[in-house]
């Protein structure tokens, strides 16, 4: 089991979070991305899977999306390299953006 003390953190990444992962590619967000397959929105992030910790000490991630109407599955790389920097959809070519994020509901 891993456990991660942030009593002694006093200060917060760049949205505001102390001692969680600091982009907003969370499961169950959604994407206003078109499928590649059958050019329908949104894309729905299905899967959120840890990979490595780069050179600056960001946190990697796949993340794996879904299309909500066809169920075609792409998958892209949020801090690929390093912080803030997102690879492109591998069948959408598309780099998804924290822009691209839906309002979540509450």
């Amino acid at each position: 089991m891993f456990y991660n003390n942030y009593d002694d953190v006093h200060g917060e990444d760049r949205w505001g979070l102390v001692g969680q992962v600091g982009d907003p590619f969370r499961e169950e967000r959604q994407l206003a991305l078109a499928c590649a397959k059958c050019q329908q929105k949104p894309l729905v992030i299905a899967e959120r899977n840890w990979m490595a910790t780069n050179v600056d000490h960001s946190q990697r991630y796949q993340i794996i999306v879904a299309c909500l109407h066809c169920g075609a599955v792409d998958e892209f790389v949020v801090n690929a390299g390093r912080e803030g920097v997102n690879s492109a959809l591998k069948v959408g070519k598309r780099v998804p953006q924290p822009t691209d994020l839906r309002p979540q509901a509450n």
